[in-house]
């Protein structure tokens, strides 16, 4: 029996995330949002598991388990939960496949079934935005500025998490019209301070470097938006932006 209800996994495909990252998150993360939308949007009762092409919803928090020590450190932490997913895949079939959303920068590590479309905001099949919740929203109540009142031209605030950043700081760095501000070291943890410095960068620039991280995204990308700055998405093996058939990026970002 094909059951099209919503079921879920086991507890360790749903524990909390152990960061706070990015800084300006206050609510959810992108898998967490989506499942709690699924569960919880009437308009979905009865097949609210399947999309409008019949596939079947995998709900997991990823990014959550995926960090998390035990589970990269662990080879049968990892062949544990592989099986758990394997028994749910087998407990429940889609004959027209499944599709999974996720924000970790290289996807779901665990091996799906081969139908399945991965909606990753890094990678996988169909882009998605990389984004998170914030409920004070922080960086859209900021007050903004005119295109000439900012007396930037373009700036970056972050860290060398991918060789394009170094790439743009070793031909762009001594540019006066360029404002860098560069830290080494990736980690999770990001002070006022720094918190400060990007906002404020950023709302006094014209544009703002929206390099590719680790993963094909930056949650600056969108974050620049929110400050009301012209963001330029840097990108080397596949181009991630979301939506395409509906947005026109030429008109709003370089």
């Amino acid at each position: 029996m094909n059951d099209h209800s919503l079921s879920l996994l086991s507890p360790p495909f749903y524990i909390p995330n152990k960061d706070v990252y990015p800084p300006f998150k206050k609510g959810l993360y992108l898998e967490e949002y989506f499942l709690e939308y699924v569960k919880n949007n009437p308009s979905n009762e009865g097949c609210c598991c399947l999309d409008e092409n019949g596939r079947r919803y995998i709900p997991a928090f990823w990014t959550n388990f995926q960090i998390e020590p035990h589970f990269q450190n662990n080879p049968y932490q990892r062949m544990e939960m592989q099986q758990i997913l394997d028994d749910y895949i087998q407990k429940h079939p889609s004959e027209k496949g499944y599709f999974t959303v996720v924000q970790y920068d290289d996807g779901p590590v665990l091996r799906l079934p081969p139908d399945t479309l991965v909606y990753g905001a890094c990678s996988g099949n169909i882009p998605i935005p990389l984004i998170y919740q914030d409920v004070e929203n922080k960086l859209i109540s900021q007050p903004k500025k005119t295109f000439l009142e900012k007396n930037r031209l373009c700036s970056f605030v972050g860290t060398v998490t991918h060789p394009v950043r170094n790439t743009i700081r070793e031909h762009l760095g001594h540019s006066p019209h360029f404002h860098f501000f560069f830290t080494e070291g990736w980690t999770p943890v990001v002070n006022d301070s720094k918190q400060d410095l990007f906002i404020t960068t950023t709302l006094n620039s014209k544009f703002a470097l929206a390099p590719r991280g680790y993963g094909r995204s930056s949650f600056r990308f969108f974050e620049i938006f929110q400050l009301g700055t012209i963001p330029v998405y840097v990108w080397d093996d596949i181009e991630w932006l979301p939506y395409k058939d509906k947005i026109d990026y030429s008109k709003i970002c370089i």
